[in-house]
């Protein structure tokens, strides 16, 4: 056998190992999205992240999420902090086989978030953003799987109509509910692209962040603190 033929053969095998690759990975892509999104958000949280359903067109270039939640800490009675309604997606197709995947819209419709706060005048906002700022754990696995892993560029991601209710489970209230501001961010990862769990702790953070303000700027979280201090005083 002539040295060309030997690299034909070994140039063809590897054409079809690629080709299998990719027909691999657009046929899951769902698949892989759901399980990227649920791994890596429970990692950013450390707490239960769940999508319901994905549905990415490459060859339209979109794609929507539905259902994805984010449990709430423990120690808190809602069973979700977070509750991301529809997310819909501008994706470059060409770029979801590249090592960094570019997604040029983010739109984040209607989400809703549970603001508590336990007897000891602690929210759940609060620690959840101590979560997503904790160092992660098993760091040489957790390396190893940051190399492994595709990058995220996000050129603009909008959230609006967020809904935030309000309960303080100690008092016995109704849930108050605030509206939140729009969200914008743009170009998150940059050109370098982010890695999922990075992604994942920018948006989380600046959603967390947005709660935070209006909660202080509308004077609920000091009404808040005077009726736990009232009711501890009752007892």
């Amino acid at each position: 056998m002539t040295i060309r033929r030997k690299v034909l053969i070994v140039a063809g095998a590897l054409a079809l190992v690629l080709s299998a690759s990719l027909v691999l990975l657009l046929t899951n892509i769902n698949w892989i999205m759901k399980n990227a999104i649920e791994h890596y958000g429970s990692h950013v949280t450390k707490t239960h992240v769940h999508v319901a359903s994905v549905n990415i067109r490459l060859a339209q270039g979109s794609g929507a999420l539905e259902g994805l939640t984010v449990a709430n800490p423990k120690g808190f009675s809602s069973p979700h902090i977070l509750t991301l309604g529809s997310i819909n997606l501008r994706i470059e197709p060409r770029t979801v086989v590249s090592s960094t995947v570019v997604i040029d819209d983010v739109r984040i419709e209607r989400p809703q978030i549970v603001y508590e706060m336990d007897d000891s005048g602690t929210s759940n906002i609060d620690v959840l953003k101590k979560n997503i700022g904790a160092p992660a754990n098993s760091a040489k696995k957790h390396e190893s799987e940051e190399k492994a892993a595709k990058r995220l560029r996000i050129r603009k991601l909008v959230i609006e109509n967020s809904r935030v209710d309000i309960r303080v489970t100690a008092l016995g209230d109704k849930p108050r509910a605030i509206t939140l501001r729009k969200v914008e961010m743009q170009d998150v990862g940059g050109k370098a692209g982010a890695t999922p769990e990075e992604a994942a702790q920018q948006i989380i953070g600046a959603i967390l962040s947005e709660v935070s303000r209006e909660v202080v700027q509308a004077g609920t979280e000091r009404l808040i603190r005077k009726g736990l201090e009232r009711a501890l005083q009752g007892r």
